[in-house]
């Protein structure tokens, strides 16, 4: 029995550590294939894999050589911290007060979700630029028979398959982030911030892998010159189809773009799946994948930030607050 019990520690720690291995190198990675792709969304799990499998073999007999053991305990402990490191920046960083004006975006994937109860989450969070993606077939006449507009008047991108950006604010243009996207830009000014300038994107799912990739690689391209613009306020929303762990969301931030979650130390902030709508085996499956951002360039800076239910939607909404930075 102790021997079998040996053999079982010996497994599980080996087992946890080559998880926690497989999800640091999907981290420092851009893979191409699909499921690969998709499993970067699983990298926040490196942290209790890799604890977990640093507990255990320390205190697992093992039948091993006591070099091997060694080196196990040693790979868990630089798993670890690697996996921390990475997750630091959700949790720790400097936290700014921002100018006394500010603005309020939420950005909602509104393939499904209930349009009143949205117009209602728009009037108690007062947001002021509401960002939708995923909202054909009807779906922006649904909320605009709900009365939206009484607090949101103006529009860029209804009636067409695009990004949909509705208003408090009077918007000054508006035009395809690049040819043939789904996503765009709207220009609007905000007292006592400026000229902010919101890109609302939404890129292809990572099952559509070659087009998920060309999304990412043309969105970058699109904002390269308006976040190294001195001066110039960018404020992207949407549903990237993309975690904080995937290289395309983490050259962004090389760019010059800080996440919401970051930015106010909010943490793992998963918005997809939400609403029970994913299910396995007849159970729903937890939010897991922090898909849905909101990001800043230098000039602006996030307050307050929130991830919101929406009864029916199967993505939670990115509510944050933005000021200009001090």
């Amino acid at each position: 029995m102790r021997r079998w019990a040996s053999t079982a520690g010996t497994l599980a720690v080996l087992g946890l550590l080559l998880a926690a291995l497989v999800l640091a190198c999907l981290r420092v990675t851009d893979p191409t294939s699909r499921r690969l792709v998709e499993a970067v969304s699983l990298t926040p799990l490196g942290v209790p894999l890799a604890a977990l499998a640093l507990a255990l073999a320390g205190t697992a007999r093992w039948t091993a050589p006591r070099p091997l053991r060694l080196g196990v305990v040693v790979a868990a402990a630089v798993l670890l911290l690697a996996h921390c490191w990475w997750l630091a920046p959700l949790y720790t960083g400097a936290l700014h007060a921002g100018g006394p004006a500010s603005v309020v975006v939420l950005a909602q994937n509104f393939e499904h979700g209930d349009a009143d109860a949205l117009v209602e989450l728009v009037r108690r969070e007062d947001v002021d630029v509401l960002v939708l993606t995923d909202a054909g077939n009807g779906r922006v006449d649904d909320l605009l028979a709900a009365g939206i507009e009484e607090q949101l008047p103006h529009a860029a991108g209804v009636g067409t398959e695009d990004a949909v950006v509705l208003s408090r604010l009077p918007l000054a243009w508006t035009r395809r982030l690049h040819p043939g996207s789904e996503s765009r830009l709207v220009g609007l000014h905000v007292a006592g911030i400026g000229e902010v300038t919101v890109a609302a994107v939404h890129t292809a799912p990572p099952y559509r892998t070659e087009e998920w990739h060309a999304d990412h690689a043309e969105v970058l391209a699109a904002l390269t010159p308006l976040v190294s613009d001195p001066g110039a306020a960018l404020v992207l929303a949407g549903d990237l189809n993309a975690t904080p762990a995937h290289a395309p969301v983490r050259r962004l931030v090389v760019l010059g773009l800080a996440d919401a979650a970051a930015q106010v130390n909010a943490g793992w902030s998963p918005t997809w799946p939400a609403g029970g709508r994913e299910r396995r085996l007849g159970v729903p499956v937890p939010a897991f994948a922090a898909i849905d951002h909101v990001m800043t360039s230098p000039e602006l800076v996030v307050t307050a930030y929130d991830t919101v239910e929406l009864a029916g939607a199967d993505h939670r909404g990115v509510l944050a607050r933005i000021s200009g930075a001090r």
